[in-house]
């Protein structure tokens, strides 16, 4: 009998607390919430947590370097989780903090919230796993960008983007490719030539989306397109959507795109001419071009967040964050070494050998090695005398990421900054230099000592460059930074000297244009 109640007592127990921790869910990755306005006033007094808030303990280190523990009430509904994060990168040049990047309803989610918020005063919280790791006070109205910091544990932030990303892979559907998005060329008479009547024009085809004007959605309208596209979403680098602009894309292309772009909008007329946006072959918009193209680019893409966000996917994961196996694989293919103190006496000495492609090898064990040197307009053959054994290995590097242009970025070790200091001490020259080689190729020669100023052979005055990250760029992204740099260059010169020549030459303006390409209906309001 005695049995028999006690199994009674524990099944009577037992089933209500197995069903409740079937209800209790783990915390998101990451979440963001508001910060009660009056939180520090209601801990001061010990008050409990007001409806709809939880308390929490945010734990942070002071600028003395001292731990120091504060009682947060934070509201229960998060304005966003890990659902609406898009993409999340370790920052290299900081430790311990993650640059992350939210879809449209995230964008629009941290943008209504921090809006309603007084600037100066108010806070959000960021939690990651559950634990209070930044409680910043809000400075600016916030959209599809923010950073987390304060993730000290060893390989927390790289640990973190990574699941990041890997669940927001997770949940993306293949619904379109980057192909399904297009640009074309409407032609200047387009209007005037469907309402002759022409049914065909050449270099031209006929196309047709529902009619736009009032009191005519059944009626179609017929819009004379280029037989080609000008580019398409294979050329871009990435896509979001931007928070200012509702149903637009924010588009940067590659260097072809550009040049594309460049030379069929040398053809239009800015403020009159329009291009179409076309997507899996449905008009979606036929915006007014007004100005010349850029790197940037703005384009009207009509639909709900989904769409947006589905096409953004589609040509960002065409260069998505490395995997731990890619990681490992980019660590093993970057080296640093050594460059002679006399590199380029010896290749101008050793020109016309080099030149017939053979290899100079020194006594003091440097050899040649050809590289291309960045220039503008074009890259330059040269050579470098570098040694054998590098300063810099896989062992040295802590972490490597790869951002949306293809440029791949690694953050150093302590230990390696130290490695080089070493050499450039140990080096009589003035200016100590070093090769980075990526892939079993220089990518680059570095300077990492220069003398500005000399007299009697002494050196006087001396800039040293620490090391902490090095960025192996794609080709178009060099001479994309080469043409901006002799852009902004001359702008300099040329502005105080001939304000008109800066303002009215348009080959000259659209050299390292940076300015967004807007193609947007006149009809649009300006935020």
């Amino acid at each position: 009998m005695r049995q028999l109640l006690c199994l009674l007592l524990l099944s009577a127990f037992w089933l209500p607390l197995s069903a409740l921790a079937e209800t209790v869910q783990p915390p998101p990755s990451i979440a963001v919430r508001i910060v009660h306005p009056d939180s520090l006033t209601l801990a001061r007094e010990g008050k409990p947590a007001p409806e709809g808030y939880t308390p929490y303990v945010y734990e942070f280190l002071t600028r003395d370097g001292k731990m120091q523990r504060e009682r947060l009430f934070l509201k229960d509904e998060p304005v966003i989780t890990e659902r609406e994060v898009e993409r999340a990168d370790a920052a290299l040049s900081t430790p311990g903090q993650i640059n992350i990047t939210l879809n449209t309803r995230g964008g629009r989610e941290m943008k209504k919230t921090t809006s309603a918020m007084k600037l100066g005063r108010d806070r959000l919280a960021v939690l990651v796993h559950g634990r209070v790791t930044m409680a910043p006070v809000v400075q600016a109205i916030l959209s599809n960008t923010f950073v987390i910091s304060g993730l000290d544990k060893a390989n927390e932030a790289e640990n973190l983007a990574e699941l990041l990303n890997r669940r927001a892979a997770a949940g993306k559907a293949a619904s379109f490719t980057p192909r399904d998005l297009a640009l074309y060329a409407v032609h200047p008479d387009s209007d005037r030539l469907v309402k002759e009547g022409t049914l065909s024009v050449p270099g031209y085809r006929l196309w047709s989306r529902p009619g736009t004007e009032e009191g005519k959605n059944a009626e179609k309208e017929y819009l004379f397109l280029g037989n080609a596209p000008i580019v398409t979403g294979d050329y871009a680098q990435s896509a979001r959507p931007n928070p200012d602009y509702p149903g637009h894309l924010d588009i940067v292309w590659n260097e072809d795109a550009y040049r594309k772009l460049e030379q069929a909008c040398a053809a239009l007329r800015p403020g009159k001419d329009r291009i179409a946006v076309v997507l899996r072959g449905d008009i979606l918009s036929t915006p007014v071009l007004h100005g010349m193209p850029s790197h940037n680019t703005l384009i009207s893409v009509p639909g709900d967040d989904r769409r947006l966000d589905d096409l953004c996917t589609a040509i960002n994961t065409q260069l998505p964050p490395l995997t731990e196996q890619q990681q490992r694989k980019a660590k093993e293919e970057l080296a640093v070494y050594p460059v002679h103190p006399r590199s380029a006496e010896l290749e101008q000495r050793f020109l016309p050998e080099l030149r017939q492609g053979k290899t100079i090898h020194l006594k003091s064990g440097f050899r040649s090695v050809p590289y291309t040197r960045p220039d503008f307009p074009e890259p330059v053959p040269s050579w470098a005398f570098i040694r054998q054994e590098s300063l810099i290995g896989p062992e040295d590097v802590r972490y490597a990421a790869r951002e949306q242009d293809g440029t791949i970025m690694y953050s150093l070790l302590p230990q390696a900054w130290k490695k080089l200091r070493s050499f450039m001490d140990g080096s009589p020259a003035g200016t100590v230099a070093v090769a980075i080689v990526f892939q079993g190729k220089i990518h680059q020669v570095f300077n990492i000592k220069n003398n500005l100023w000399q007299m009697w052979g002494i050196p006087l005055i001396t800039s040293i460059q620490p090391i902490s990250v090095i960025c192996i760029l794609t080709p178009e992204e060099e001479r994309r930074m080469h043409r901006e740099f002799l852009y902004h260059v001359f702008r300099d010169m040329l502005f105080p000297v001939s304000p008109w020549f800066f303002k009215n030459c348009v080959p000259f303006r659209t050299l390292g244009e940076q300015k967004p390409f807007l193609m947007i209906d006149s009809g649009l309001d300006r935020p």
